[in-house]
């Protein structure tokens, strides 16, 4: 909580300022950017929030892990059709072409909370481009993919991204949680998460799961 006080605070003070200046506004365009600054903010604070309690779960040991069987095609392409009303017109998002057909047991919410938590970030860090989602069969795992032609990550901050409270930008929001979390989730599934990237050309976030056909 000491460490996430600020971008608590942060959000907050945004909601509680343009509530203010909503209510003294009087030209219709002038309250729909402070309504739309109230609801990025509102967001971003219910996100906090949710690091916040997957966190104290993780802490606890109560962090639970329901198994059923996930279709990954249709996980994919929820997350697709649920993120790409948030592209700008310079970033493309893209759903790998022929995605082979793969049903698995694992936790349908969490696979989904890091693929979210992937795109999210892609998005923070991809000015132009494109922004890819991908699943592979190899063997015995199915490997989860999300690239972008992003900023990229630097060598020595990729060592330490999944750490907590660690953060690749400290004028982006966010805790530096999500990736700690992510990793937390694909550990408890049996699986590992990875990183590679090029500064300057982009960043590719790997998880890669047990699999039994």
């Amino acid at each position: 909580l000491a460490n996430m006080s600020h971008e608590i605070r942060t959000p907050l003070n945004a909601i509680i300022g343009f509530s203010s200046m909503l209510e003294e506004a009087e030209e219709q365009e002038e309250k729909h950017q402070y309504i739309t600054i109230i609801e990025d903010n509102n967001k971003l604070l219910l996100q906090l929030i949710s690091d916040i309690l997957d966190l104290s779960k993780i802490e606890a040991e109560t962090f639970d892990i329901i198994p059923e069987r996930v279709n990954a095609k249709q996980l994919c392409n929820d997350l697709f059709q649920a993120m790409q009303m948030k592209t700008s017109p310079q970033v493309e998002l893209r759903l790998k072409d022929n995605l082979p057909e793969l049903t698995f047991t694992s936790d349908k919410n969490r696979l989904y909370q890091v693929l979210l938590n992937f795109v999210t970030n892609a998005f923070k860090f991809t000015s132009e481009g494109s922004i890819t989602i991908d699943y592979q069969i190899n063997g015995n795992e199915v490997k989860f993919s999300v690239q972008d032609t992003g900023m990229g990550v630097e060598p020595e901050k990729q060592e330490a991204i999944f750490t907590r409270f660690v953060k690749l930008n400290s004028f982006i929001p966010g805790t530096g949680l999500g990736l700690s979390i992510c990793k937390t989730i694909v550990e408890r599934l049996g699986g590992e998460i990875s990183v590679s990237s090029v500064v300057g050309q982009g960043t590719t976030f790997t998880f890669t799961l047990p699999y039994e056909s």
